[in-house]
């Protein structure tokens, strides 16, 4: 089973390297050159970002392929035509054909390559790409980028892509080596040694909106890149798209869930920064689970100091099971009941106003219980 095959790639892990890619490209005559491209990387909101310059695209005629990463509930999502995952059997037909190029590529540099030959295949008129990891070694670099945009800078995967804000920003920054124009949120670390590298665009946000500040930056980004009937449509674009597990609120039956896809330090600080006002006047349950962290006692600062403030009427703890790494033990937040199950906890859990973050696989698994998974939940209109 070709599906099978891809699960697999898995094991191969994370490579930082471009040459693979260029390789099979190259070898199915280059489709990532269809079209041309908007790259985003970031460490926090680029995924957002692609979501908003997506449908504002869209809404502004552009027939518009989508790269994102990770998926949330089935891998159909990280390839998208006009906001709708792309169709099992043409993804299949996409793997078949990597399959018989494979010379030791990921999972990951798999589903672009496949991304790419979808959007030759579908005609598309641009593509919007998101990074996977830092930027300058990431698979994608190999799109044909009209315009970039980093989004927020942080203290992140830091063995791989530098100890500091400054390195971090430059690796990403990165993606605009052959672009004519970067657009990226305001830095104070390393800002000039940006300057000096790439025509850059500053932008200086001050709103606390996580949604809003990727507006901010979609219409940037797209104005930069001389789409502007597309910029034009941001703030409808903000309005009228569903982009899972990203402060989505889903209902099902007389409970009402808001799921979060937070996944580190920062995130989760701005995710309860959010959160604290919506749940100021009513009770709230918690539904928590996390992949690895490095730094886990940062990461759940901020959810623990909310439950004191406004204690929740219940907390349980579990565990996704269709993450990039094991998830963590529910037992070892130290918090919160632990069943380690998620359709278990799902229905353990008590409240009508439930809360889930921590993890984005998390999010994914829960709206595949409530059976919400479908190209209509999924897509971006």
């Amino acid at each position: 089973m070709i599906r099978d095959w891809l699960e697999g790639l898995r094991s191969r892990g994370i490579s930082l390297a471009l040459e693979a890619t260029k390789e099979a490209l190259n070898s199915l005559n280059n489709p990532q050159l269809c079209a041309p491209a908007i790259h985003v990387a970031g460490s926090n909101g680029k995924g957002t970002a692609c979501a908003i310059i997506s449908t504002a695209m869209i809404l502004s005629g552009k027939k518009t392929g989508t790269f994102t990463s990770p998926h949330i509930a089935r891998v159909e999502e990280r390839i998208r035509i006009d906001g709708i995952p792309i169709a099992p059997a043409e993804l299949d037909t996409a793997l078949r054909m990597i399959r018989g190029i494979d010379k030791g590529l990921t999972f990951f540099e798999t589903t672009w390559i496949a991304a790419c030959i979808l959007f030759e295949q579908h005609n598309v008129d641009m593509m919007v790409v998101e990074v996977g990891l830092g930027g300058r070694l990431d698979a994608t670099r190999t799109c044909k980028a009209s315009a970039c945009l980093v989004t927020s800078i942080s203290l992140e995967h830091t063995d791989i892509l530098g100890d500091s804000i400054r390195k971090i920003a430059l690796e990403k920054a990165a993606i605009a080596s052959e672009c004519p124009v970067l657009v990226m949120k305001e830095i104070e670390e390393g800002k000039e040694d940006v300057e000096t590298r790439y025509n850059v665009q500053w932008v200086d946000i001050e709103v606390d909106d996580y949604r809003q500040e990727a507006a901010i930056l979609a219409e940037k980004v797209l104005r930069a890149g001389g789409f502007e009937a597309a910029a034009n449509k941001v703030p409808e674009a903000a309005e009228v798209i569903r982009w899972p597990a990203r402060m989505q609120r889903v209902k099902d039956g007389g409970r009402e869930f808001l799921l979060d896809s937070a996944h580190n330090p920062s995130g989760m600080e701005r995710f309860i920064d959010t959160l604290a006002p919506i749940i100021k006047e009513r009770g709230w349950s918690l539904l928590f689970g996390s992949s690895p962290q490095a730094k886990l006692n940062q990461f759940l600062q901020p959810i623990l100091r909310l439950m004191e403030m406004n204690p929740p009427i219940d907390v349980v703890c579990t565990e996704a099971r269709n993450g990039r790494y094991p998830a963590l033990a529910a037992e070892s937040f130290g918090f919160g009941r632990a069943i380690s199950d998620v359709e278990d906890a799902l229905a353990s859990i008590n409240g009508d106003f439930i809360v889930s973050c921590g993890s984005l696989y998390l999010q994914g698994e829960i709206l595949s219980a409530l059976g919400m998974d479908t190209d209509h939940d999924l897509s971006l209109l």
